[in-house]
Formats: structure tokens, C-alpha cells, sequence
């Protein structure tokens, strides 16, 4: 395994604006995402008007809490630095064995969801595979990759996020469903895996795309990058911005509204795609 590498460094400005409508006076709760400090170095260049910056565990998210008018709009514009750490694991690497990792390690990864649905009896044909019972983490990584490659034989970008049993039943998907699927197939087998969101930023950051893509626990090696969209395994490239890390929760909206009070709210987030300029 390399170290980490010096790369560039990408500037994200972000113009973000909630317009809202609401009855009487209101406070309103508004929670965003921020760039986490994993695998990247965050500088935050110009923050949120009127927002905390809060941190729990590997994620950051800013707090807007106020009292608004009847009516209205909120800027969430923000400028942020980041530098992406390189890493590459390689396939000639000592992966582990899966009978290595805790039992305890194992069981925080078991719950089912909407779209990780480790308890699906769709996902039994695969599961019953002679290859599922490979040990060997890095064999594994690879043969699961291949059956998750074979599924999904239509790549093309989804107007909502299908989840692996749909993407089990119809063989399409973009980055989400590559990911969904993968992350219910390592669970199925006991290796740890989450996702993670944000974007993949091309050279001199001629475009930006959202993305999402897994990461597995190897036993020796810890967390390992699986993009199987983008075909790639064990390298977090200069490209990669990350935005949130869903572990538990397998869906974290990118912000949310609230209100104290019972008035009606209406409300629209305005998003444009964060333009990027390489440093």
C-alpha cells in the first residue's frame, strides 16, 4: 500500500438558496452537508451567512437556525478548498482474510434497508454461488465486483435511486445502483462496507459530476475504495470529493427543514452545480 500522495487541490464554490413561503413568523431549522476531513484537507474559504459548522463522527454539516419573515429566500452561498490525499491499494496487497474480521465489527453492518436489502430472498441466487463462500478478502473483492458487473448490464444515469433488488431485477443502473448492490452483497458475506457521496471532478475541473461509491473493511488493510462504476478498486484518486459517508443511515437527504412551529411551509432548495476551479 502507497502512501498518501501530494495532489492538487480543488475550489468548490457552492450557490445554494432555499425560497420559502410559510404562515406567520416561523423559526426554521436547516441542515446541509459540509465536506468531511477524511481522505481530504478541507479549508473552509467563505462560510454560510449565519450557519454553525457541527461535526458528528466522520461527517460535517452546517446549521442555519433563525426565525424568517412570511416569505422569502435564504443564500447558503460558500467557498471551500479541497485537497483530496491520495491512495493506492493495490491488488498485489495482503487484503486479509474475511474470518478476520470481529464478530463485533461484523454486526454493526446487518441492518436491512430500502436499499441495501441484506434480508431479500432476490439476493439468495447469488448468494448461493459457489464463489460467495471465498475467503479471501481480495478474491472476493474481485469475484463480487465481476457478478455486480455482469448484473447491471445497462449503464445509464437514473431519475431516483433504485436500490440493489431493483437493480437486481432489471439490470440498469449509474453509480448508485453499482454501489447499492455491491454494499448489500458485502454485507450479505460479513465484510463492512458504507457509501460514500459527493463528486468526481475531471481534469482541471472541466466538469463535475455527483457520485457515490463504496468502501469495504479489509482486516489489515481498513477501509478500501470500490468505484465499480468508474472500474475502479483500492484507489482514492485527486478526483474524488467527498460530500457525506452513509454507514448506518443509507440515505442521508443532502439538507433538511424544519420548523418549531405547526405553520404551513412551502419551500424550494435552488441548487446549481458547484463550480469548480483546480488549485
Amino acid at each position: 500500500m502507497s502512501g498518501r500522495d501530494s495532489v492538487k487541490a480543488w475550489q468548490f464554490h457552492h450557490q445554494e438558496q432555499l425560497k420559502y413561503r410559510t404562515t406567520g413568523s416561523p423559526t426554521f431549522r436547516v441542515k446541509f452537508y459540509h465536506y468531511p476531513s477524511y481522505r481530504q484537507e478541507v479549508t473552509l474559504i467563505q462560510s454560510p451567512p449565519d450557519c454553525k459548522l457541527q461535526h458528528k463522527k466522520l461527517n460535517s454539516f452546517f446549521i442555519f437556525n433563525r426565525k424568517v419573515h412570511s416569505r422569502g429566500s435564504i443564500s447558503f452561498d460558500r467557498i471551500v478548498q479541497i485537497k483530496p490525499l491520495s491512495q493506492r491499494i493495490s491488488l498485489q496487497d495482503n487484503w486479509g482474510e474475511i474470518s478476520e474480521i470481529s464478530l463485533e465489527e461484523r454486526q454493526k453492518y446487518t441492518e436491512s434497508s430500502q436499499y441495501w436489502p441484506v434480508q431479500s430472498s432476490l439476493m439468495d441466487e447469488i448468494v448461493n454461488n459457489k464463489w460467495f463462500l471465498t475467503e479471501n478478502m481480495k478474491n472476493w473483492v474481485k469475484k463480487a465486483s465481476l457478478c455486480v458487473l455482469d448484473t447491471i448490464k445497462v449503464r445509464e444515469n437514473q431519475e431516483e435511486r433504485l436500490g440493489a433488488q431493483r437493480a437486481l431485477i432489471h439490470g440498469i443502473g449509474d453509480c448508485d445502483e453499482f454501489t447499492d448492490l455491491f454494499i448489500t452483497l458485502a454485507r450479505l458475506r460479513g465484510i463492512p462496507s458504507r457509501r460514500l457521496t459527493g463528486f468526481y471532478v475531471t481534469e482541471h475541473g472541466k466538469s463535475v459530476e455527483a457520485h457515490a461509491w463504496a468502501e469495504i473493511y479489509s482486516p489489515t488493510l481498513f477501509w478500501i475504495p470500490v468505484d465499480l462504476a468508474l472500474n475502479n478498486i483500492g484507489f482514492h484518486k485527486e478526483n474524488y470529493v467527498i460530500l457525506k459517508i452513509e454507514e448506518f443511515n443509507p440515505s442521508l437527504p443532502d439538507y433538511q427543514v424544519r420548523t418549531r412551529h405547526t405553520s404551513h411551509v412551502q419551500h424550494e432548495w435552488i441548487r446549481l452545480p458547484p463550480q469548480v476551479t483546480s488549485i
